[in-house]
């Protein structure tokens, strides 16, 4: 098969070229940008490319509706592997066409559309190139646990100023939505592996929300205000509150003898115990913090019911060992407490951070057990012949 491949500021592009030729298929790079992707004139840019090069079809990771309208008008396939969650754009009616071949990795985001016919959308969880990643770490001090940090988190915190909920909280809604709002907050924290957001807002709460906050659907967009204000506000709000929470605690618990560090964009954020080293680049320095800590921590976005984000996959590619927030794909596509370990709750995460910061050897064994499992079954080999095949 013969594809062009949509090449933006994303994750993974090296990664999936070098799957696809693995696994005999030729790819033709077409250079863009998330805006032009976004845009008015992305359609009959990709036509064009597709036509030029003769090829089958179209592939790349998240969905735009602009690209599956023109596949769609056109009679090609688009392969779409979404790696956001949430991903606005895939509430778009032009999700439907049978062009439109799409791939998620939480199987609740999956049942959620299946549910509602979506038979074109399937699930396909992340993956991860050992290979590659093996070849950017660095060889002696860098290789050995414990060299970059006892405890580290790479990730977003999700404290920006002027973020969505505190926009709403600041305009002002009514004290009972503000107290059922915080009702939800709470009760989701203790939680995992099941949403009660979306579910849980009222069209009464919703009203309230849109009146301070007046979100609205995109233009061909079918997403509700419920799914809006739960996954774009809600979700993001309890992730934010979380990492900050539960570093705090790592930090004041282990701070003092241990190395605690934090790669995040929000290289200003102070937290006691944790030194910040602000943006990790993803490709290489990020595996380096993998394979160097000791232990490597997974807070979902709140967003992603089920899901293994990619993070998960990159750690354990690399041979790092990861202790994750508990997910129901990850405990179907591993073997929790051999190949990695979860946590149920803020204190289960740091009864296991002080337990593997004590037992060296079987931290080792587990992270060993984790790359022989991304190298069995988990690369991006076996996702793009699952994908194509």
């Amino acid at each position: 098969m013969k594809l062009v491949y949509l090449s933006w500021e994303c994750f993974g592009t090296a990664d999936l070229l070098k799957a696809l030729e693995q696994a005999g298929h030729e790819s033709i790079v077409l250079t863009t940008s998330q805006e032009e992707l976004l845009g008015p004139d992305i359609g009959s840019k990709v036509t064009e490319a597709v036509r030029r090069e003769g090829a089958d079809g179209v592939i790349g990771f998240n969905f735009f509706p602009g690209v599956a309208e023109a596949a769609h008008g056109e009679g090609y396939d688009y392969f779409s592997w979404v790696y956001d969650n949430p991903c606005v754009q895939l509430y778009s009616y032009t999700a439907s066409y049978p062009t439109s071949r799409i791939f998620v990795f939480d199987s609740d985001t999956y049942l959620k559309f299946h549910n509602e016919g979506f038979n074109n959308i399937g699930f396909l969880p992340m993956a991860a190139d050992p290979d590659r990643l093996a070849s950017v770490i660095s060889s002696g001090a860098e290789n050995v646990p414990g060299s970059v940090a006892d405890i580290s988190f790479v990730g977003a915190m999700y404290h920006e100023e002027h973020d969505f909920y505190t926009r709403m909280m600041d305009k002002g809604i009514s004290p009972y939505a503000e107290g059922y709002i915080r009702g939800l907050i709470e009760a989701q924290k203790h939680i995992y592996g099941a949403d009660i957001i979306e579910g849980g807002l009222t069209d009464r709460i919703i009203e309230d929300m849109h009146a301070a906050l007046p979100l609205e659907p995109q233009k061909g967009s079918v997403i509700t205000q419920r799914t809006l204000f739960g996954e774009f506000v809600l979700d993001r709000r309890i992730t934010a509150e979380e990492r900050l929470d539960m570093l705090t605690a790592i930090g004041e618990r282990f701070g003092a003898d241990h190395r605690v560090e934090l790669y995040t964009r929000d290289a200003a954020l102070k937290i006691s115990g944790v030194v910040n080293r602000g943006t990790s680049d993803f490709a290489e320095e990020a595996p380096r913090v993998y394979r160097g800590s000791r232990i490597n921590l997974n807070i979902s976005l709140r967003s992603i019911v089920n899901g293994a984000p990619l993070r998960c996959f990159e750690i354990m590619g690399a041979g790092g060992f990861l202790l994750s927030s508990y997910a129901g794909d990850l405990a179907d596509l591993f073997i929790p407490g051999e190949e990695y370990v979860y946590f149920e709750s803020p204190e289960d995460l740091l009864m296991k951070c002080a337990y593997y910061l004590e037992h060296e050897n079987e931290r080792a064994q587990i992270a060993e057990n984790g790359l022989a499992a991304i190298r069995r079954s988990h690369t991006y080999l076996h996702r793009m012949k699952e994908m194509l095949g």
